[in-house]
């Protein structure tokens, strides 16, 4: 167990949260065993979570801008943090942490001194947290491949060392604006940690993952439908996949090590423009296992070009 207290910077993002906000600022706040640094962006809210916020002006940060969607903003209040902590945490607005949540992700962290991102499981709960069970019975997939065709850790989760938060906030490193509307913050984070750092899963939950309504992120799931009928109405939600692979081998090239990652990112970035690379990905059994979907319809995508 880390005895030393460690300074954490936890990056929320609020947009019309007032319902359960306040409730989820007291869990973050009351955090034991370390020195927590709470930042929130809101993400231009019409309700009351504005009201909320400015109680908590002398015990957080609080960053008030424009609309720029879940990913853009969760990013914009991770750069406005800054570099000088030791761990960085993202937050939902509508959650309830469990008071030893960022003691154990620094526990779990603390034997690294390389880029490292901590995930752990959720206890999935009702309006009025009612437990509904853990969101995963065992451990998670957490490889570079799994995260680039279905992510499956929660940014809510998420906590990471100094040395990734170096390569998330580098300038010359960040996603693009188009990027974040086709696959948003912790994809992106998951993606860069799955690449040219380590990731490490931790089964256990120490947060209520509160199922309601309004979710602007949750664990519900758009069916094949609803899904194919968005990318032919919005063209810039097309290639999340190999648009993805595209920007981490242009933005952290110079960090991967592994050259089979290197080769798997290339032949989902450029399998538009090289058949070999379409035919790799057709013949690819893995990709239907990793994404769920099934392999008839992701070989449409595939030679239609919408991977």
């Amino acid at each position: 167990m880390v005895e030393k207290k460690m300074k954490i910077a936890v990056l929320m993002s609020t947009y019309n949260g007032g319902v359960f906000l306040d409730e989820q600022i007291q869990s973050v706040l009351s955090q034991e065993g370390h020195e927590i640094h709470l930042f929130i962006r809101d993400d231009g809210s019409t309700d009351d979570t504005l009201r909320i916020l400015d109680k908590y002006t002398d015990r957080a940060t609080i960053i008030k801008g424009s609309n720029l969607g879940v990913g853009g903003s969760f990013m914009e209040v991770l750069y406005s943090a800054g570099r000088d902590f030791d761990y960085y945490a993202f937050c939902d607005q509508d959650d309830v942490w469990l008071k030893d949540k960022l003691a154990r992700a620094v526990d779990m962290l603390a034997d690294y001194n390389v880029p490292v991102l901590y995930a752990s499981n959720q206890m999935l709960v009702d309006q009025e947290k009612n437990k509904l069970g853990k969101r995963y019975s065992g451990n998670v997939d957490c490889s570079c491949q799994q995260i680039l065709n279905s992510n499956l850790i929660s940014g809510c989760t998420m906590v990471w060392n100094r040395e990734l938060n170096d390569l998330l906030v580098n300038p010359e490193c960040r996603p693009s604006k188009d990027l974040l509307h086709k696959r948003i913050h912790d994809v992106w984070v998951a993606a860069v940690a799955s690449t040219a750092g380590k990731i490490i899963y931790d089964p256990e939950a120490y947060i209520l993952y509160r199922q309601h309504s309004n979710n602007v992120v949750g664990v519900r799931k758009e069916n094949i439908f609803r899904q194919w009928k968005k990318k032919i109405d919005d063209p810039s939600l097309r290639n999340g996949r190999s648009d993805l692979a595209k920007e981490l081998l242009e933005k952290y090239g110079q960090y991967i090590q592994d050259p089979e990652k290197k080769e798997l990112l290339r032949t989902y970035a450029y399998y538009r423009n090289q058949l070999n690379y379409k035919i790799k990905l057709l013949r690819d059994p893995e990709i239907a296992r990793h994404s769920g979907e099934p392999k008839l319809q992701l070989s449409v995508k595939i030679i239609c070009n919408l991977f």
